[in-house]
């Protein structure tokens, strides 16, 4: 595997985590295959940034925070690599890449790998289960925030769609929160314009309701500024496909009012539907 100096630092670095008794500089240099110089030069750059104890030739340590940084790139390579094997990289490939992700990647984007990854876990976890609720889903998940598509549908096909208006009202993708096996949709409102079906004028709106079904009524969404919640477990999920072509398929049924000027629009009946 070619190295840049920092790629060898930190696979140096990890070597010390499998708590081998052949971590020398003659051991590590079988280990990597690595020229005995190239890791010598790696050993004392870690050393002087206080990642490892030489203080004993034969016998180096990690110091706490070299544990701390060892640790740290250890997950972000399993998790990277684990998310190229499942798109279909193959072995060689997505091991070097998974070295620079681990090494150069930003924590905002290891934070999006994370949670795709946890979702790949999910799904695979679920992949017998025809119907579940979104209760189950959350008790799966770790605790975070997920981004997830969504669609609103009309219950009955207008103009030759079944897409409802009030899709276009609302941010995309949609959030979920989960916490301790608890889980909230989190829908963010936006203006929408439309032409009046009697004038013609134009009009702009924002939706002011939301209500969810659950339990055999329509119950008011926790409402703070533009921003809608309501309860997962409202959501019933239907599993679709195998594999990678695998979709966790969850709705619940929803009214939305919207208001236009001094018009209030009682929305009829759709379907709120979330994509996993």
């Amino acid at each position: 595997m070619p190295n840049s100096p920092d790629i060898l630092r930190m696979r140096v670095l990890l070597c010390f985590l499998k708590k081998d008794e052949s971590c020398t500089v003659m051991g590590i240099s079988r280990t990597l295959k690595e020229a005995k110089q190239n890791v010598s030069r790696a050993m004392i750059a870690l050393e002087r940034d206080g990642l490892l104890n030489r203080s004993n030739p034969r016998c180096p340590v990690l110091t706490e925070r070299g544990e701390r940084q060892a640790k740290h790139y250890a997950e972000r390579i399993e998790i990277t690599l684990n998310h190229l094997l499942y798109e279909g990289v193959d072995v060689e490939n997505a091991r070097q890449d998974a070295f620079l992700w681990a090494l150069y990647c930003s924590e905002k984007t290891m934070e999006t790998i994370r949670a795709t990854e946890e979702r790949y876990r999910v799904k695979y976890e679920l992949r017998d289960q025809a119907q579940f609720g979104g209760m189950q889903l959350c008790r799966l998940l770790k605790n975070g925030s997920y981004r997830f598509p969504f669609l609103i549908y009309r219950e009955q096909v207008k103009n030759g769609t079944n897409i409802s208006m009030a899709n276009g009202g609302f941010e995309h993708p949609c959030t979920l929160y989960v916490d301790d096996g608890e889980g909230w949709i989190q829908l963010r409102s936006r203006s929408i314009s439309a032409k009046s079906a009697s004038s013609g004028r134009l009009l702009s709106g924002r939706a002011q309701s939301l209500q969810y079904f659950d339990s055999g009524r329509f119950i008011d969404a926790e409402v703070s500024g533009n921003v809608f919640s309501f309860p997962a477990e409202a959501l019933h999920f239907v599993n679709m496909g195998t594999g990678a072509g695998q979709i966790l398929h969850g709705s619940c049924s929803v009214k939305i009012g919207c208001s236009a000027g001094l018009i209030h629009m009682p929305e009829s009946t759709a379907i709120f539907t979330m994509l996993i």
